[in-house]
């Protein structure tokens, strides 16, 4: 079996992270290319239901194939346990059905294996069959006719033993699928870590952005009070009181869209993890986590790296490696076949008459048998073979330039990742920076208005900006922890902690 390259160059850190967050990239490749737990045959419930199956029996259906699947206890969230993303990712690699379905294909791959090198092995053939039969053999002036009942019963033996390379160019090729499968499945394990975190980062988002949604509605409610009590006191006029109270009612309708893409962005998680939106999922709140503050590694060590060991194209590369296994099968077609093969059994004649009639009836029971070495060699099958030759290798073509195509997709992705990484780690300075500034300025303008120094208008107006830069921070942090997850997953779940 051809085995994916074993040279490993020394690990290299592309982000330099704190502690606590190393802990929480690294979980996305180390979780990703565990191998899956124990996977069992469970039939799906809108199988045996009709198409226009409704929720409620759905879910009845999902629970009775829960109840009847031993350990399906293992895969669903525990009441009470709090989820970080390390198990959030570990959940969902036994739970989602593409997992399941990457590791049936893998297994179907291995399968084809051991039935491609069965073609090494006799095949051992039992036959039996009777007959009625009726003979005619000319003799001068007439014809000596018989016919009677027969019947045979034994065991046949085929056995190719040299073809040219066909049966070793078939393995060949089972086993370049085989590992093609294996990597494939790999990617899948990543592909849904990368899609559970984002998810995850997504989440965290938006709840820190309704906590800041509320903080915002405080303060408007702050606000409109102390225009309403300045308004009582002759100070301030309807007019600034009725713009406070439609800064509250905005804060009010910002504060409830919050809370629910909260509830859109929650399904879309149960959805990645592979669980229903109406399981409870008590999740870790990662908002005080370290991010990280700079790339270490330049960006063509990832390139170079990622070439090396990214699943997808070690999987793309074994299934050019087959294609040439089938350019060699094409191409021994040309050649000719040895095999022996032989029977043995009982061979049964009876009741058997002549004409011209002889004295007496006659019948026979023998133990017969036969052995052939056989050579066979197609000279003309119509140009078969050779466009066989052709298509096979125009197919190992195609497959060359889909790894070249992977590739090129590789560097892009990589180099937008790590491009996308960099702009948030410089973005997120800048969102930092622009919060303090915000808050001090809506501190001061507050202030200032409590003494009547500032206005309705610039006390809003500062307001806004802090709702703004809350909002912008927060949009900052789960950015950048989504551009450093696209960079982890576009060079394959490689990190210096893996």
């Amino acid at each position: 079996m051809a085995k994916a390259p074993q040279s490993r160059q020394p690990r290299r850190a592309w982000l330099r992270p704190s502690p606590r967050f190393a802990a929480l990239a690294v979980a996305l490749p180390l979780a990703a290319c565990a191998p899956p737990a124990p996977l069992h045959s469970e039939a799906a419930p809108a199988a045996s239901t009709p198409p226009s199956v409704s929720w409620a029996e759905y879910r009845e259906a999902k629970a009775a194939t829960s109840a009847m699947a031993p350990e399906s206890e293992a895969t669903t969230p525990k009441l009470g346990q709090s989820y970080d993303l390390p198990a959030l990712v570990d959940l969902a690699l036994q739970t989602h059905p593409e997992t399941r379905q990457s590791w049936a294909e893998a297994k179907a791959a291995a399968a084809r294996v051991d039935k491609q090198r069965s073609a090494w092995y006799p095949m051992l053939t039992a036959l039996a069959f009777g007959q009625y039969f009726k003979t005619s053999i000319p003799i001068p002036e007439s014809a000596l006719v018989s016919h009677g009942y027969g019947s045979f019963a034994g065991l046949e033996l085929a056995w190719t033993l040299f073809d040219f390379g066909r049966r070793e160019a078939l393995v060949d090729a089972s086993l370049q699928r085989l590992d093609a499968a294996q990597f494939a499945l790999t990617r899948k394990h990543q592909q849904i870590a990368y899609r559970v975190a984002t998810s995850f980062f997504s989440y965290q988002a938006m709840l820190a952005k309704v906590n800041a949604a509320q903080q915002t509605f405080a303060a408007a409610e702050t606000n409109a009070a102390a225009v309403k009590a300045k308004l009582q006191r002759g100070f301030a006029t309807r007019p600034d009181l009725l713009l406070a109270i439609q800064e509250q009612a905005k804060a009010n309708y910002d504060l409830q869209d919050a809370r629910g893409s909260v509830t859109q962005i929650r399904a879309e998680l149960a959805a990645n993890i592979g669980i229903s939106p109406a399981q409870t999922l008590q999740l870790a709140d990662l908002s005080q986590v370290a991010l990280p503050d700079k790339l270490a590694a330049s960006v063509e060590n990832i390139v170079d790296d990622a070439l090396a060991h990214r699943p997808d194209l070690m999987a793309q590369l074994a299934e050019l490696r087959a294609r040439e296994a089938e350019v060699k099968k094409a191409r021994a077609e040309f050649w000719p076949k040895v095999s022996v093969k032989g029977n043995v059994g009982n061979q049964y004649w009876g009741d058997v008459h002549t004409r011209p009639a002889s004295r007496q009836n006659y019948a026979a029971d023998d133990l017969v048998g036969s052995a052939m070495l056989n050579l066979e060699w197609k000279l003309f099958d119509g140009f078969e073979r050779s466009s066989a030759v052709r298509e096979a290798e125009a197919k190992q073509q195609a497959s060359q330039a889909e790894v070249e195509a992977l590739r090129l997709a590789i560097m892009r992705d990589i180099w937008q990742a790590y491009a996308d990484t960099k702009t948030a780690l410089e973005k997120r300075e800048f969102a930092l920076a622009l919060l303090r500034a915000a808050e001090e300025s809506f501190a001061a303008t507050q202030e200032s208005y409590n003494h009547g120094f500032s206005t309705v208008i610039e006390l809003l107006s500062a307001q806004k900006d802090l709702a703004r830069a809350r909002y912008t921070e927060i949009d900052s942090r789960a950015g950048l922890l989504k551009s450093a997850a696209a960079l982890v997953y576009a060079a394959g779940g490689r990190n210096a902690g893996e």
